[in-house]
């Protein structure tokens, strides 16, 4: 992919904020009770969080007491996250992270379903240099399916791929990026600022709705770029597979995630 396309993914969730908001689940709890049982957070602790969106990871910070710095290069995603969680307690930049300047010493750098789309030659570093010795980064990704765990719905989902998005893996031969602990491992480590790698998957089952399910697909960049026509049929078709099912169908999903600590004395 070139570098204009992955900027155009990238900035694509901020073409409709309130759809991404409505869309995109929450994390599990699991999550921010793994950070306040291994990465600090707490009462007090002094947050960055990368790449924030409409706040799904911003309010369970908030309400663990921390004191947030929440880097969101989209104005729209920015705006709607202002509405929901502005308090004396969050700093909202409207800014790319690679380009922001910020106060370092973090007691932990977040960010979820963001790490994929900065640098990765020259994120980690940055990272480090805003996070305290001792301090933590945690990355972790939502996974919207579960191969391990087939369901009739996915097949018949499959269908309506491989009609209009036929270079697209069937989800049971699919690995996502996320689940490529080699390659977040490297990155992770890279320039020997950060050790201590860990990684969790959080099995857990969102219920759709046609309205859901609708509002959830059309935040997914690859749905998103289809022609309209070609966008709208596949859009209507998920629709009325949920429809097909009962109107409510539990889909497995994953929350892959991955913690590491500073380096105490690094560069």
């Amino acid at each position: 992919m070139s570098d204009t396309a992955r900027e155009a993914r990238r900035m694509s969730f901020n073409a409709d904020a309130l759809t991404y908001k409505r869309g995109r689940p929450r994390y599990p709890d699991a999550v921010f009770d793994l950070l306040a049982e291994r990465c600090g957070l707490r009462p007090g602790a002094r947050v960055l969080e990368i790449g924030a969106g409409t706040g799904l990871a911003t309010g369970p910070l908030l309400a663990a007491g921390a004191h947030v710095v929440a880097v969101e290069p989209g104005e729209s995603l920015a705006a709607v996250l202002a509405a929901d969680h502005a308090g004396d307690r969050l700093e909202i930049i409207v800014s790319d992270f690679e380009t922001v300047d910020l106060r370092g010493g973090f007691d932990l750098a977040a960010a979820a379903t963001a790490l994929h789309w900065l640098n990765p030659a020259t994120s980690t570093a940055k990272i480090a240099d805003l996070v305290r010795p001792g301090g933590w980064l945690a990355a972790w990704w939502n996974e919207f399916g579960d191969a391990k765990r087939p369901t009739l719905f996915r097949d018949r989902l499959d269908e309506v791929y491989h009609d209009l998005l036929p270079s697209e893996t069937g989800y049971r031969d699919s690995r996502s990026h996320v689940l490529d602990t080699d390659r977040w491992r490297g990155q992770l480590t890279a320039g020997g600022y950060f050790d201590d790698v860990r990684v969790e998957i959080i099995e857990w089952t969102e219920i759709l709705t046609a309205q859901t399910a609708r509002d959830q697909w059309s935040t997914f960049p690859n749905i998103a770029e289809l022609a309209p026509l070609n966008r709208e049929e596949f859009l209507t078709r998920l629709c009325s597979l949920v429809d097909e099912f009962g109107g409510r169908v539990a889909d497995p999903r994953l929350t892959v995630v991955y913690t590491v600590q500073r380096v105490q004395g690094s560069a």
